[in-house]
């Protein structure tokens, strides 16, 4: 049913009055949908007048939750295109933003882009790369030193534990951090 359907009840009249009557409001979102005389009412047990007054016919779309029905919907939607749902909250600050584009680009984005490069490369007879994620790391200066201190520290620990050197290599190029 649409929001805001109501049923009216009508005095009974004619079937030709009814048809017509039922005629004009069919379809009609937001409207009154369904007409029914007040003989049938009273012997659904309700009593058509009891109550009505004119504000009666508008609809209460608030008992309807489309707000919240809105807001889950969206949120739904964006979880299943792998977009977190807190980029669109109106509360969202910088950092949220960077780190939900981020998270877009590497886990979303960038298997498509390595699909499609594939596909790219098999037709065009070429070697295609497209890298989403390289533009999503860090530009300004100190998130640029934070990453790269963060980077020279990783590969010392891998140093001290002995780890293969070609395991490195693999894994940098795995989180974009090196020419491939």
């Amino acid at each position: 049913m649409p929001f805001g359907s109501q049923v009216l009840p009508l005095p009974d009249a004619g079937n030709d009055d009814t048809a017509t009557m039922r005629g004009a409001l069919r379809g009609r979102r937001g409207s009154t949908l369904v007409v029914e005389g007040v003989a049938q009412a009273v012997a659904a047990g309700q009593h058509p007048q009891a109550g009505q007054r004119s504000q009666d016919l508008t609809p209460d779309l608030q008992r309807a939750v489309p707000v919240e029905t809105l807001t889950a919907a969206r949120g739904a939607i964006c979880m299943v295109y792998g977009v977190l749902p807190g980029l669109i909250n109106p509360a969202t600050t910088g950092p949220l933003v960077r780190e939900a584009q981020r998270h877009l680009a590497q886990l979303v984005l960038q298997p498509i882009a390595l699909l499609v490069a594939e596909e790219a490369s098999a037709k065009l007879g070429g070697t295609v790369t497209i890298d989403v994620v390289r533009p999503a790391q860090a530009f300004d200066a100190g998130g640029r030193a934070r990453a790269f201190a963060a980077m020279v520290a990783a590969l010392a620990q891998a140093k001290e534990a002995g780890l293969d050197p070609q395991a490195v290599e693999d894994s940098l190029k795995f989180i974009d951090w090196a020419e491939e």
